[in-house]
């Protein structure tokens, strides 16, 4: 992929497309099959920058690696490392991921501080709080992590997380999956991808009680088995693909999304914002509901923090998704009126708004966390440079499909990370993009 495109927009994006599989469950269910010595089995693997990087790790600990087109075996028998190279696991954070199941392996790991999306500062604070409660030692050097499981675990150990954090909530699950101990985490993460691992780990033979609640107990053993895993589709691509429909005036009809326990909440505000949302079978269609978007705060029910000023902040799940911050400034700016958006998880959660005006957006921003968008406006075109965040990246883009200018966008390849077929998936909608 290039790392700079053109973009003619204007034309109604129309036609069917399949969402990727979920990145996020991939980054941690593919470390997972550290916890056995047989195959586990991962179907509709996408070629995506990070899923790379976590099959070289493996590979670097010993593991075998079989592709078949889009299958990938892999059998970890002969793995007997405990330590991350420090130069592929510092290009991101997902490297994290490998803390859990090594600590079950080998009762160590050594991680290198992750880089990954610069969304400012990302605390690491909720793993090493939880880690230290279970009786893992930590000890933080100026380029990496070292932890040492407990020589004997206690029978059971029963921890509040400070947060509801997505990756130390996985950490937990790998590492109680494979060790003779019951974990009681409350305040633990619900989002999908953290239940595509919990269904993956009991296929494996842990026992987990509480699957997609905020309690989960998990009783795991050192000696699971291998599964077969294939992955849900991506509720963020699903977002971006409605996103899309919405500010072109076009129809897109997403295949097999209609899986209620992913889309329902995001469907629900969409339609607060004047989207058409069909449910047809397995599929969804997706189109605006009348000429212009509009937020009726009066009869959909939208949060309000002032008369007349619609707000939407994320939530840890099934609140609003935080990945989806950015395409919905874009999804705003095409919207009749003003939006207060909120991003409290990220400090530099906003820093694309700067390229957004620069396109002809209309977002104030009031603190580094708070924003106002007002709408609608005409993109304008002209060249940008997105920070180098993946979703601040897809509202950029995004904006570049509604009207009809020229933009072009340098740095492009970011969205590779995550949607490495984006071009030819959006030109078949329609776009011309070059």
């Amino acid at each position: 992929m290039s790392d700079e495109v053109k973009i003619i927009g204007g034309r109604p994006l129309k036609g069917s497309v399949n969402p990727i599989p979920n990145k996020n469950s991939l980054v941690a269910v593919l470390p997972a099959a550290i916890l056995t010595d047989d195959n586990v089995i991962y179907n509709n693997i996408p070629n995506t920058t990070d899923i790379t990087k976590i099959l070289q790790i493996l590979k670097l600990l010993g593991a075998d690696i079989i592709h078949k087109k889009k299958s990938v075996i892999i059998n970890c028998k002969k793995i007997k490392s405990f330590t991350i190279d420090p130069k592929l696991g510092g290009e991101f954070r997902a490297s994290l991921l490998f803390a859990g199941p090594l600590l079950a392996r080998f009762g160590r790991a050594v991680i290198p501080m992750p880089g990954g999306c610069l969304l400012g500062f990302r605390s690491l604070s909720s793993h090493i709080d939880a880690f230290k409660r279970i009786g893992v030692k930590i000890k933080l050097n100026p380029e990496s992590i070292e932890l040492t499981a407990p020589p004997k675990p206690a029978k059971t150990y029963r921890l509040w997380q400070l947060e509801a954090s997505v990756t130390a909530t996985e950490n937990l699950l790998m590492y109680a999956a494979g060790v003779n101990t019951q974990i009681v985490i409350t305040e633990a993460a619900c989002e999908p991808h953290v239940v595509d691992l919990q269904n993956l780990l009991i296929s494996m033979g842990t026992k987990i009680n509480g699957i997609g609640s905020n309690k989960l107990a998990i009783n795991g053993n050192n000696h699971l088995k291998g599964t077969e895993f294939t992955p849900r589709p991506d509720f963020v691509d699903i977002a971006g693909f409605m996103v899309a429909a919405a500010v072109t005036n076009g129809c897109i009809t997403i295949k097999n999304s209609n899986i209620p326990d992913i889309v329902d909440g995001i469907i629900h505000w969409m339609e607060m914002f004047g989207i058409s949302i069909q449910r047809k079978s397995k599929d969804l269609i997706v189109k605006r509901k009348n000429k212009k978007l509009q937020i009726n705060t009066k009869s959909s029910g939208f949060p309000t923090a002032a008369p007349g000023l619609p707000k939407l902040a994320p939530r840890p799940w099934p609140g609003f998704p935080v990945d989806l911050i950015p395409v919905i400034a874009t999804l705003a700016s095409k919207t009749e009126g003003k939006l207060l958006l909120q991003n409290w998880m990220y400090e530099s959660g906003f820093d694309f708004v700067r390229e957004l005006n620069s396109l002809g957006a209309d977002i104030f921003v009031s603190t580094p966390q708070r924003v106002i968008v007002n709408g609608p406006v005409k993109f304008k075109g002209g060249e940008v440079t997105p920070p180098q965040v993946i979703q601040a990246a897809k509202a950029i883009f995004l904006a570049s499909l509604c009207d009809p200018v020229e933009t072009t966008i340098h740095g492009f390849s970011i969205l590779k990370r995550r949607y490495p077929n984006i071009i030819d998936v959006y030109r078949s909608l329609g776009a011309k993009i070059y």
